[in-house]
């Protein structure tokens, strides 16, 4: 999981103004600070005599801000997860975005979902 986290980490640092973390709690965000956190699955598919394994990669990720007086937060997560989604696209990894706001909270956030076939013998996502 470590080269794909590296490949996944190493393209989404290329978004400027964008956060790229562990998981944070929500009560450590700083006020209209734009931060994307994510996990991963890895599943065993398929293998061969060679050891020629393939799995399946699960992302799941939250792009999340505390709410801003001074800008709409929300516009800035909804274009973050756009450039989030174009950025995992590049790596074959299909995606989708979901609102998960909650109406008795300060804080902005989205859901991104997706997955990718990863073929541990040449080390591609495929």
């Amino acid at each position: 999981m470590k080269e794909i986290r590296e490949l996944i980490q190493s393209k989404l640092e290329e978004i400027q103004d964008l956060e790229v973390t562990s998981l944070i709690p929500d009560e450590l965000m700083e006020d209209g600070k734009i931060y994307f956190t994510y996990t991963l699955q890895k599943f065993f598919e398929d293998g061969d005599y060679d050891k020629d394994y393939t799995y399946q990669i699960l992302l799941t990720g939250y792009v999340k801000s505390r709410n801003s007086s001074e800008e709409n937060i929300q516009e800035q997560i909804d274009i973050k997860g756009e450039e989030i989604l174009q950025k995992l696209k590049d790596l074959n990894i299909k995606c989708s975005i979901t609102d998960i706001n909650e109406v008795d909270s300060e804080d902005r956030k989205s859901r991104i979902t997706g997955s990718v076939r990863y073929n541990e013998i040449n080390y591609i996502l495929i």
